[in-house]
């Protein structure tokens, strides 16, 4: 059998923070929200779900790892 690494929400595409990302902490995903709204600009009513239950043991099957960020001087070049 192999072994899955453990996995850490702060991580994945899918979970934001609170204050920058969203109002709340958790997963945006939309299987693991309990109610999402349709119109774009209802977004801040959005209810996540609760990332440390979906992610308990750290084997998170729907985990995608977030890109890698640009190093500072392409940052500045690119714009």
């Amino acid at each position: 059998m192999s072994k899955k690494s453990r996995v850490r929400c702060e991580t994945c595409t899918h979970f934001r923070s609170a204050p920058y990302e969203a109002r709340i902490n958790g997963c945006y995903l939309e299987s693991n929200m309990p109610g999402r709204q349709k119109d774009a600009f209802l977004d801040e009513q959005q209810i996540p779900g609760n990332h440390e239950k979906i992610n308990l043991r750290g084997d998170c099957s729907d985990h995608q790892a977030r890109p890698a960020s640009l190093p500072f001087w392409k940052r500045l070049l690119a714009s």
